[in-house]
This record gives C-alpha cells, structure tokens and sequence, in this order.
C-alpha cells in the first residue's frame, strides 16, 4: 500500500500546495456582503481555507445586520490564513477606498461598482501570482461598474482580458446539469452570429476539457441546436446543418465523444436523465433558464479556459432584498466547494497519474459478502484486480476461510471489512481475521480493544476515523472532528492505516478526503458508495492510497463498453490508470 505525507511542515505557509481561494465580496449594497457572513457563520460550510477580498466595515454591517458576531479579521497577505480557518471567522484583504458607512443598501452607486472592480482585479493579481489558489466571486452589478467607468459586461470577459485568455466560456453546473455557453453576454442578434464553425468547435472543446477536469474520463458532450427543432434539416434555418454539424464532425475526429445538434426543448431533459454529460448551449438564455430553473441556489458559475480557477454564484446582486437578512448562501457555498474539488484535482492531476491508488475489490453488497463469492472471484481475478475484500456478514465463517484461500491463491491479497455495532462484535470480528488469515483488516471503531487481539498475526489494521454508526454505515459529525479522530488512531503502535467512510458523509466530500489524508502520515483507505467517476477522481485528487468498490460495480453504474461485472472493472481500472 501507498501513502501520501502532509504537504508542508506549515500547513499555514502560502505555497502552491496550501494557498487559500479568494472570495471577492461583490458588489458591497448587495447581497454580498451577507451570504459571506452567513457563510462564515455557517457549521456544516466547505472546510477549504479561503479569504475575502472586500470592506471590512461593509462585512462588520451586514454581520450587524444579521445579529451575528463573526471574528472578522484584517490581514496583509493570503499567508496569514491558517489552513484550517476557526469556525465564525472572516480573513479580509481590505481592498480600495473605505466606503462611505451611511451608503445605502439595494441601490446602484459608481463607489460600489468602482469597489467591487477593485475586488476583482485584486483577485486576479492573487490569482496569477499563485498567492490564492483560485477566485470565487460573490455578485456584480452591471450598471453600477458601467457607472465607475468599467466596459466589461460581466466577470468572465474581465477575468479573460486580464489573463490573455482568448478561448474561454462560461459553464453553469448543479448536482443534475452541466451546461457550457457558445456566446455569454451578447443580444440575442449577435448570439446566433456567434454560431461560426470557430466558435462551436472552441466550445465544444471547451466542455470535453472542463468535464475532464472533474474526472470524466470520456466526457459526453451534447450540442443544442440554434434552431427550433435544431432546424428540422434546414425547414427552420440551416445554421444547425451548415455550422453546427460540420463543427460536430470536426470534434469527433479530434476524439471528442459529441453529439447533436440535439432540440433545444429536449437536450436539457435527456442531460438531466443522465445520457450527457454537458450540453453545449448556443446563448445565454437557452442555457441559463434550464439549470436556474432546477434552483438558483445550488447553481455554480465556472469560467474554463482561465489559467487558474474560477467559480461565482448563480445569482445576481438581489438589490430587492439586500440588507433584510433573507439572502441565501447556498449558491456561495457550493461554488466554494465547486472551487476547492477543482484545485484539487488541478494540484495533485501529475500525482495521482504517477502514484496510482490501489483498487479494493469488494465481493459486497449493501455492506453482505455476496452468496456466490467465490464463482463471481474468478471473473474478477482474470481481470487483473489484485487486491479483493469481503465483509464479515453474509457468508458463515467456513466459506470464508475458502473464500481467502481461492483470493490468495489468485496472486491477491486479502481484506476483510467489519460491521460492528458494538465492541464484542468488533473484537470477534477481529478475531475471525485472525483465524482466517487475512492480510488487512479494515473497518471498526475501537482499536483499542481490537490492538490486543492482532498482536502478532501480521494482520495490517485500518480502522474507521470518526464517528460511524448504523448498517449500511454512515459518518457523522464535523471534518474537524473526523481529522482529530484520524490523527489519534493513525499515532496508536499498530494501526497501519486508516479506513475513510467518506461517501458515507453529508458533507463536502473531496474536502474531507484531503484534510485526511493531508493530516496523518500513514496510508488512507476512502470507501463508501463510490459509485461514479467523479468520486474516484475524488480519491485521486485527495491524495488517498487505495478505494473500495463493491455494490456499485455488481450494479454496474459505471460507463462500459458492454454488460457485465467483467467490463465494469476494466473501466474503473481505467479511471486511475
């Protein structure tokens, strides 16, 4: 088994593995200021370390405002941010002139677009100097930089102008949708002259490579057409036969899996169903109204093509209720989150090709050893898979002891998971291990107990870190909680590794995978429904030393060339190969 070992000696120090995202504060007289408190506020927010670029006094309002007391403090540099911030506490870059204190809130004024300008061109310096490792933006208004005297329309052709970025677009995400935009923030006029070859095949480029860096490995992209129908063979316009196919066709041959031009009215629906993973939309409107429909508030702006990340809201400045206290920051924490799984994968991409995981196959489902474990071994065995698991429910103890014999001599080594409830259990399990002769005992939450009866069977012990209850298992409580568990059971005499539950967790996953793996020097184990590819890309770009798979692979829900347990494991070997 591998390991991986903690970024720095100061986990504090702004270098490129640990330096903090940036959240710039928006236009300050909208709602701004307040989902960034109530961010703060926030328990079960990213645990990623970021800072604001901002007002100081604008924040301390909106706390006010909102009858919090968050621990606001002013910092010089993005160094200062610790890399686990206190919970209720802001680090604040003050950025430009002081704003009057008496402004009001929900109103368009030349200071406020003049500030908020300063904001993002703060963030961009941080950006492309490697001082933050990527932006998050709270919202702008248009009119009120247009009143400072800015040009730009929006973030995303600000942001491109000041990184020489010439082939960019703007995806809108949430949990069901992906979308990517052809033209942004143009009339509808210009939008359908935007429909050039150049420009659908930039875009669709663009969407194969931002799926791609989630962990998609053969990203489906779906392009919608202009026109009604996607111009029913030129009935109802030819761009769709004339511009976008050829562009199609262009990007197959490059190796791009796209499709299309599909209906507009349909494409959305089919996406959501899971046959896409991305929709190439051709304006704004188009591809804004289906994602912001599923909800505003779990929405996320990304600008691809930028040389460092950048993610926004899916929302606008809300002037109508700035400063009630009714705005939400759901928006905010899910691009925050968005961000920090992105650098992740960004940072640790050129590792996790180098240092591959190691992939537990587990002859499980819904947490049972399977009843024809040891005929379903053989498949498994011939295709390659070298490490192979099973639970300590599901079979009797006999089949057991056979099953290991058949996986050992198959050239794999062996892994047995407990499921206890309480610590008689867990110690008989532990037991059983010992009896048959397994290689790694994984699983269980009470290793002081379970230490005693390992001692000298050269049993290799992951337990659980955190609190883990229930059949099928679930994690529970906060990161900083599950960190402090996993660094007292990684320094007990014995404990080998740790067994991570983190797609057992209802929080924000990638971030937990990290902070574990970043806190102890012994190898990370993450199992727990890891069922797509975008968990495993997860494990790799957290650092981790191996994952488990079971149910998901016997419910075949990963993409394959054909049916069957067979082709499911060649394409999660895929995945991290």
């Amino acid at each position: 088994m591998k390991h991986s070992s903690p970024n720095s000696a100061n986990p504090s120090a702004s270098t490129p593995a640990s330096a903090p995202l940036a959240i710039t504060m928006g236009d300050p007289l909208g709602i701004g200021p307040e989902i960034i408190v109530k961010l703060a506020m926030d328990p079960a927010r990213p645990c990623t370390p970021f800072l604001v670029i901002g007002d100081i006094a604008r924040l301390q309002r909106a706390a006010d405002g909102l009858g919090v007391h968050p621990q606001i403090r002013a910092i010089e540099t993005p160094a200062q941010v610790p890399a686990l911030v206190p919970p209720a506490t802001l680090f604040v870059l003050q950025t430009g002139e002081d704003l009057p204190p008496d402004l009001p809130w929900g109103c368009v004024d030349a200071r406020a677009g003049a500030a908020c300008h300063a904001y993002i061109q703060r963030g961009i310096d941080l950006a492309l100097a490697g001082d933050v490792s990527g932006l998050v933006t709270a919202p702008i208004h248009k009119e009120a930089l247009r009143a400072a005297g800015c040009p730009h329309p929006g973030h995303t052709e600000m942001l491109a102008e000041r990184s020489g970025t010439r082939d960019f677009a703007m995806m809108l995400a949430n949990d069901e949708l992906r979308v990517l935009l052809v033209s942004i923030h143009v009339p509808l006029q210009q939008a359908i002259a935007s429909v050039t070859m150049d420009n659908e095949l930039r875009a669709i480029r663009l969407a194969h490579q931002a799926c791609r860096a989630f962990g998609i490995t053969r990203p489906r992209v779906a392009v919608a057409g202009l026109n009604p129908h996607a111009g029913e063979n030129g009935l109802f316009g030819d761009e769709d036969r004339s511009v976008i196919i050829p562009a199609i066709a262009a990007a197959r041959a490059e190796g791009i899996d796209a499709s299309g031009p599909w209906p507009g009215d349909t494409v959305f629906m089919r996406a959501r169903r899971g046959e896409f993973d991305v929709v190439v939309a051709q304006f704004h409107d188009q591809g804004l109204i289906p994602v912001k429909y599923l909800g505003v508030e779990q929405g996320v702006n990304i600008t691809v093509g930028l040389p460092f990340v950048r993610t926004s809201v899916d929302h606008g400045t809300a002037f109508d209720i700035a400063g009630t206290g009714r705005a939400d920051h759901a928006s905010l924490a899910c691009a925050l989150r968005q961000a920090a799984a992105m650098v992740q994968a960004t940072r640790t991409g050129a590792r996790a090709r180098t240092q591959r995981p190691d992939f537990i196959f587990m002859l499980t489902q819904q947490d049972r050893t399977i009843a024809d474990a040891r005929e379903r071994l053989r498949e498994v065995l011939a295709q390659g898979v070298r490490h192979v698991g099973f639970k300590d429910i599901g079979l009797p103890l006999p089949e057991l002891h056979a099953l290991a014999r058949d996986i050992r001599a198959g050239g794999a080594r062996v892994y047995l998971e407990v499921v206890s409830l309480d610590e008689a259990s867990e110690v008989a399990s532990a037991r059983a291990a010992v009896d048959i002769g397994v290689d790694v005992l994984m699983g269980g939450t009470r290793p002081e107990a379970v230490l005693p009866v390992l001692r000298g069977s050269g049993i290799a012990y992951y337990p659980f870190p955190g609190k883990v209850s229930g059949h099928p298992s679930v994690l529970s409580g906060p990161v900083q909680d599950i960190v402090a568990s996993a660094r007292r059971m990684a320094g007990l005499d014995g404990v080998h590794g740790l067994d991570l539950l983190a797609y057992r967790f209802h929080g924000d996953v990638p971030a937990l995978i990290k902070a574990v793996c970043d806190a102890v020097d012994k190898p990370v184990v993450v199992a727990g429904s890891i069922d797509r590819s975008e968990r495993i890309a997860a494990v790799l770009a957290g650092g981790a030393a191996g994952f488990t798979i079971g149910t998901a692979a016997f419910e075949e829900t990963f993409p394959a060339a054909r049916p069957g347990l067979a082709a499911q494991l060649q394409a999660i070997q895929a995945l991290v190969d």
